[in-house]
This record gives C-alpha cells, sequence and structure tokens, in this order.
C-alpha cells in the first residue's frame, strides 16, 4: 500500500513540480512585460491581473511541490528529544491532523471555486473559477503526500527523515 501511494505522490509531485515551473516561467515574462510596456508608454493592464492570478496559482501548487520533496520547513527539535515511541506518535497525531485540515481545505476551496462560476476577472472576462480551481486542486495533491508519508512514518522503524520538515 505504501508503494502504491509513494507512486501516486511521486507522480503528482513531478505534476505539481511542472505546472509550478511553467507558472513561474509564465509569470516571469508576463511581469517582464509589462515592466518593458511601461517604459515605452505601452499600457497592458492584464499583465498586472495575470501575474496576480499566476503568483497565487504558484503559491499552493508549489506547496504542494515542497511537501512531496520534503522541503517545509518544520520544528522537529521537540519531537527528536523525545523517547522513539513517543515521537513517533506525536509525529502520526501530525500527519494525522493535516491530514483532516488538508481535506477540510479542499471541500472548502473546492465550493469556493465552484461559487466563483460568474465572477470574472477585473480586466479579463475568464472566469474565476479556473484561478480558483488550483487551490482545491493542490490539496488534492497534498493528501497524497501526507498519505504516503504517514505510511511510509508508519512502516519504518525510527521517524528520522520521515517528519514533515525533515
Amino acid at each position: 500500500m505504501v508503494k502504491v501511494l509513494d507512486r501516486i505522490s511521486w507522480v503528482l509531485g513531478k505534476i505539481a513540480t511542472y505546472i509550478a515551473t511553467a507558472i513561474l516561467i509564465g509569470v516571469f515574462f508576463i511581469i517582464t512585460l509589462g515592466v518593458i510596456a511601461r517604459f515605452t508608454s505601452l499600457r497592458f493592464s492584464w499583465t498586472e491581473e495575470l501575474a496576480r492570478w499566476g503568483l497565487v496559482s504558484l503559491t499552493y501548487i508549489g506547496a504542494s511541490a515542497a511537501l512531496r520533496n520534503k522541503q517545509h520547513s518544520g520544528v522537529n527539535i521537540i519531537v527528536t528529544i523525545l523517547p522513539a515511541k513517543i515521537a513517533k506518535v506525536v509525529a502520526v497525531v501530525a500527519y494525522l491532523v493535516l491530514m483532516f485540515s488538508v481535506v477540510y481545505f479542499f471541500m472548502n476551496s473546492y465550493e469556493a471555486a465552484m461559487k466563483a462560476v460568474r465572477i470574472r476577472g477585473d480586466i479579463l472576462p475568464f472566469s474565476m473559477k479556473y484561478v480558483k480551481m488550483m487551490i482545491p486542486a493542490s490539496f488534492f495533491m497534498m493528501f497524497f503526500h501526507l498519505a504516503w508519508g504517514l505510511g511510509d512514518l508508519l512502516t519504518s522503524k525510527g521517524i528520522a527523515g520521515k517528519t514533515i520538515g525533515s
């Protein structure tokens, strides 16, 4: 089961990394175009809105990729000073709390995205649903990353390298 979760998490992590990379490159070029346009007396108002949408999407998709790669910062000092069995219990509880939180945020962000169907951008006439769907998509991916991490933790002897911020 852990191997299946590992594979799903790995694939979703790669997808998130590629999407985040594409968004980052796109935002870079959009902002560069906007800056150059200002110096040439052109006014592209859509560059600011598109860059803002890209940065919001990048934040959540990038967080999912970082979770898979264990690149989130974590304060493991307390867990590392505890006895091994208690530390493992604390780490399992932390994973479970995060998994329930991710499910909660997924449900609420999905509902918000569906309510945004009729909302259009201020400048670009696209539905905000497409921008807001990146948020529940990232929480969906985060759930699998956490499930893999929890399974990996439960099947290992110690917690070294198994906590979220390690």
